[in-house]
């Protein structure tokens, strides 16, 4: 019954990972790719229009110095915010209560 001594890891091979069995080092490596000469033809520079310098864009116009905005400001634009956020949770709860609605 115990005609294997190895038991059940003596299918494995017994070389370490990673190593390249026997059979594969004596085959020969494929060429080496040398880098293409340049043409005859190809070595005159052309004169392009893409060549040619691009003019360089105009400057932005500076932008006006930013006011601090004041309490009633501060104050508009975190009732906007919370109204949007609001708004968002609400579409959030919708949508997944109508996923869950069974269709007709």
């Amino acid at each position: 019954m115990n005609e294997n001594p190895d038991g059940i890891l003596g299918n494995l091979p017994r070389s370490r990972p990673g190593v390249r069995s026997d059979k594969r080092t004596g085959g020969a490596s494929p060429p080496k790719r040398t880098p293409a000469k340049p043409k005859a033809a190809a070595a005159k520079p052309r004169a392009t229009k893409a060549a040619a310098k691009p003019k360089a864009a105009p400057a932005p116009p500076p932008q006006p110095p930013r006011k601090e905005p004041d309490t009633v400001e501060r104050a508009v634009q975190l009732v906007g915010d919370v109204a949007e956020a609001g708004i968002k949770v609400a579409a959030k709860v919708t949508v997944g209560v109508l996923r869950r609605l069974p269709r007709p």
